[in-house]
């Protein structure tokens, strides 16, 4: 008997055991299914239709022309206004990706005809966008590089990513037509167009280095595009290929697909490397700030680094005297130490009062201001220490005239009076005998000669000093060279 119930036992442990193996091998084959499922991009994709469509979108002429042209000139005035907005309508439009996925489907399937075809309508259409965006930007009235204008011109191997995920994107876009919508998101994405925008730009002001580093990114852009919807066709999707005339030219033509390539992956490596040393420079100048600088970085203002070859510049502008010069070999000793050797600082004061002094004004402001809201609750009116929190925010204001904000002043008081040799600033205090240590801003003008009109002349001159710096109790001196 208990032989019978040992065999029943293993029976059923047995049965469980191949239950159990059964049930981890569905699963197994659910999850593969599941994952083959979600990946599969040939379901649904009609192979010959997407090649025709692809074939037939790559022309450059007609109103695709006209279309590229129109998107060249809008993206050009998003550039030169600096407005992101503008320049994402302008790729919205742009017709540019079209001979670009005609260059890699070309390559995918081994179409010479159509690979010759792609690249003399994308040269068509680089020429067209050159000379249209190149006219705008020597016609325009407004200049200077713009942030927009200038992002355009810092190529680097991160762009080599979103270029061939954005190939990638493209291609299954067009051969997917349930999400054939996502492509204007794919032309905002890879950003083709504004880098040609920025090379005409370049052209136009004669700045070659915009002109290189921009047509640049272009490239990277074009050149990985067209790479990504290659592996997509040959590789993934695996469209119907013409074939080689025998091996070693297919050899031949991977060998040329490779190496071109790699060596654009190489090149733009060195404008990526100059990107982490300035960021990693960034890094240890934040870190001379924390560390270094500690609590005194509250006087700090603004601060610029830039650094050339083997040599450095960081210039601090500084309120009052906590950030000195007295103290400049312990901070050249600091950013040595932290790996910023070769530095050359400057300390710039930014206002003739300590910072000090504007906080004591800032925490009277605050004092009053709490004790006033109180007062409004208790009383219900107005309090005359709005008054004085009105007096101080002006006297504060005062205050604020930096040494940039002083020599703007002082060119605008000399277009307005050529004749005036010197200008001076400063704080005092004046007295009418029945109050005393009023508190007064005092600009001292030294004028070269008297004329006829001059006391016309000054009075102007007061007037506009008044409303320039919106203090209305400046006290303005007049003198003339002897």
């Amino acid at each position: 008997m208990m032989e019978e119930n040992k065999t029943n036992t293993n029976v059923d442990t047995s049965n469980e055991t191949h239950k159990t193996e059964d049930n981890l091998f569905k699963l197994k084959a659910y999850v593969q299914k599941f994952f083959k499922d979600a990946l599969d991009l040939e379901e649904g994709v009609d192979k010959r239709a997407t090649i025709n469509e692809i074939k037939n979108k790559k022309s450059m002429s007609g109103a695709n022309a006209w279309m590229l042209m129109c998107s060249i000139v809008i993206a050009s005035v998003g550039l030169n206004t600096n407005s992101p907005a503008v320049i994402i309508g302008a790729m919205l439009i742009s017709p540019l990706m079209s001979p670009i996925l005609g260059i890699g489907l070309a390559v995918g399937i081994n179409d010479q005809e159509t690979l010759k075809t792609s690249l003399a309508h994308f040269s068509m259409a680089v020429v067209i966008a050159l000379v249209t965006s190149t006219i705008y930007f020597a016609i325009t009235p407004l200049s200077g590089i713009t942030e927009e204008i200038s992002a355009r011109t810092v190529p680097g191997p991160l762009d080599i990513f979103i270029a061939l995920f954005g190939g990638i994107a493209g291609i299954v876009s067009i051969a997917r037509k349930d999400i054939s919508t996502t492509l204007p998101g794919v032309a905002i994405a890879t950003a083709l167009m504004p880098p040609l925008c920025v090379t005409g730009f370049g052209i136009a002001t004669g700045n070659m280095e915009i002109v290189l580093t921009s047509f640049f990114l272009f490239f990277i852009n074009t050149v990985f595009v067209s790479f990504s919807t290659y592996i997509m066709v040959h590789f993934i999707l695996k469209f119907p290929q013409k074939d080689f005339i025998n091996k070693a030219e297919k050899r031949k033509n991977t060998y040329y697909i490779l190496g071109f390539l790699v060596a654009i992956a190489i090149i733009s490596y060195f404008p990526f490397s100059k990107l982490l040393d300035d960021r990693d420079n960034q890094n240890k100048v934040n870190e001379f700030v924390d560390d270094v600088l500690g609590e005194n970085k509250k006087y700090l203002d603004d601060m610029i680094f830039t650094s050339k070859n083997d040599s450095n510049l960081l210039v601090m502008k500084v309120y009052g005297d906590s950030i000195s010069m007295d103290k400049i070999d312990y901070y050249k000793f600091s950013l040595d130490r932290i790996g910023l050797r070769n530095t050359i600082i400057e300390i710039i004061p930014t206002t003739e009062i300590t910072m000090a002094d504007l906080l004591n004004i800032d925490d009277k402001i605050s004092g009053i201001r709490d004790m006033t809201s109180q007062l409004k609750i208790v009383q219900g009116q107005k309090s005359e220490d709005e008054k004085t929190i009105f007096r101080l925010q002006n006297e504060l204001q005062s205050y604020k005239i930096d040494s940039v904000a002083f020599k703007q002043l002082c060119d605008e008081i000399k277009v307005l009076q050529p004749d005036i040799s010197e200008v001076t600033f400063a704080r005092g205090q004046t007295s009418d005998f029945s109050a005393f240590g009023k508190d007064q801003s005092i600009i001292s003008i030294e004028w070269t000669e008297k004329t006829t009109d001059q006391e016309d002349r000054q009075e102007y001159l007061h007037k506009f000093l008044k409303l320039r710096l919106k203090n209305d109790s400046l006290k303005v001196l007049d003198y003339f060279v002897e």
